[in-house]
């Protein structure tokens, strides 16, 4: 939103509350973002020539619908229901030859038991149609089945779910752009993650060293998932585990990366992405924009905001530091709850140096010298 007003665009908000709602020209509040049709009708009111997203699944495929329906640059409606539903996403993934963990779809109880026996212990449970680590379970032991799955059913919205072999590994991903069908880049990534009820993602990290052989295999792994899904004119975030230097996708979707992804990318390659983003859905050429990337890229990294306690926020004290940035997603008398997983997260922070040591350092700074007193 800041880089479309600093762009001189006329910007319009659907849904939810949020820190968007305060800069942009006109909110439709009452328009749910993950409702298609009803995001097109405003498209129509309001003549758009643009429609975009980032860092959020939940309205991947009313951008993908607008799209469509409006002849707009941007990824197909398609495409956005294959990245928006991790079932239809591994048949792509598997149809077209690309590494990924073997899975099973499951409706009730007994199917469940059946594929079970098919796996070996951990497993990993997951709805279809979530983001943010909710509705995934990691299953150590088979007394922990039944009460996970039953867990991970009341958090979907779908009538099954899928079961998945745990690949015990390195996590990390990668965030890609494609434009009129090219792959202008595939930039990996670190991340940093907690376990909770599965590994949850709290930082990142770039640049992400790795050997040839396993650069070459993310690259390629990469390339296909995305022509897998039919991404195109759009930001990929992509989630990899690395097993025995062999890369495995976990999942992959047509928008800029979450929890701080999106801003580390443009400080790595010291340019604004965001614009890469808006300039593809206005229909414009986003290369000239990439041509002018530092020629030696600096080390970013990013760092979820989070609680170990609930309550309400009764005071904030940000700090200021040299190339860095704070998001927070809180003002004073919101509440905030302990973290579980990253819909828990309470702001954002990046920043960029010469090396990931001094990154590491100037983060630490700023969260020693961050205060939020809660009541």
């Amino acid at each position: 939103m800041k880089t479309a007003n600093a762009m001189g665009l006329y910007t319009i908000v659907t849904g939810m509350e949020g820190p968007c709602i305060p800069i942009a020209d006109k909110v439709y509040r009452n328009v749910h973002p993950g409702h298609p049709e009803e995001v097109l009708a405003v498209a129509k009111v309001e003549n758009i020539d643009a429609i975009a997203i980032s860092c959020n699944d939940m309205g991947l495929e009313s951008v993908g619908y607008c799209c469509d329906q409006l002849g707009l640059t941007g990824l197909s409606y398609a495409s956005a229901k294959a990245a928006s539903n991790k079932l239809l996403m591994k048949e792509l993934l598997v149809k077209n030859g690309v590494r990924t963990a073997r899975y099973f779809n499951i409706h009730n109880l007994e199917e469940l038991r059946n594929v079970v026996r098919k796996l070996s212990f951990p497993v990993i449970l997951k709805a279809t149609d979530l983001q943010g680590s909710r509705g995934i379970c990691v299953v150590r032991e088979v007394s922990d089945l039944e009460s996970s799955y039953r867990e991970v059913m009341s958090f979907t919205h779908k009538d099954y779910c899928i079961i998945e072999e745990f690949i015990e590994g390195i996590e990390f991903g990668a965030q890609a752009f494609v434009f009129h069908g090219e792959v202008l880049f595939i930039l990996p990534h670190g991340d940093e993650t907690i376990m909770c009820k599965t590994a949850v993602p709290i930082g990142h990290y770039m640049p992400y060293k790795m050997n040839e052989e396993l650069s070459v295999d993310v690259d390629r792994q990469a390339r296909n998932a995305i022509k897998a899904l039919g991404l195109d004119n759009c930001a990929v975030n992509i989630d990899f585990i690395e097993r025995d230097n062999r890369a495995y996708i976990i999942e992959l979707t047509g928008r800029g990366g979450a929890n701080g992804l999106t801003d580390i990318t443009s400080m790595f390659w010291g340019l604004n992405y965001y614009e890469m983003i808006i300039l593809t859905a206005l229909g414009k050429d986003p290369r000239d924009v990439f041509a002018r990337r530092s020629v030696i890229p600096f080390a970013a990294k990013s760092e979820m905001v989070r609680s170990s306690n609930s309550g309400t926020v009764k005071s904030i004290s940000i700090p200021h530091f040299k190339d860095s940035e704070i998001n927070l997603f809180i003002r004073n008398g919101d509440e905030v709850h302990t973290f579980t997983n990253s819909n828990d997260a309470i702001g954002e922070i990046f920043v960029k140096s010469n090396n990931l040591e001094n990154c590491k350092i100037i983060l630490d700074n700023i969260i020693d010298n961050l205060k939020i007193e809660l009541q």
